[in-house]
């Protein structure tokens, strides 16, 4: 089993400050973002990878680019999940169909 990293976003401002901060991150509007992520922990799952998320801010990627001295694009974004998820394990994903399940 091969654990994925993905970005837990709380709010669309800061889904708006990663779009501006960001090379080629992802232009959809927040809740578009969610569902599209939605839909790729459900992939990643099936596929019996372990999705863990990951709390991101821009401000702490912006840290991390300054004191690496990466570039601001999505390809330093995955390697920051990546470093970040590794170190603090993140939360796991559970996919939007187990949930409905636990609704019952």
């Amino acid at each position: 089993m091969t654990t994925r990293y993905l970005a837990d976003i709380q709010d669309a401002a800061e889904h708006r400050e990663l779009q501006r901060l960001i090379e080629l991150y992802p232009a959809e509007a927040y809740e578009q973002w969610r569902a599209h992520q939605a839909r790729e922990i459900e992939r990643l799952v099936s596929r019996r990878h372990e999705v863990r998320l990951v709390e991101v801010t821009a401000a702490e990627f912006a840290d991390y680019c300054a004191r690496t001295g990466a570039r601001r694009d999505i390809g330093a974004f995955t390697g920051f999940l990546w470093d970040k998820g590794k170190r603090l394990k993140g939360r796991v994903a559970v996919p939007m169909h187990a949930h409905a399940g636990m609704a019952r």
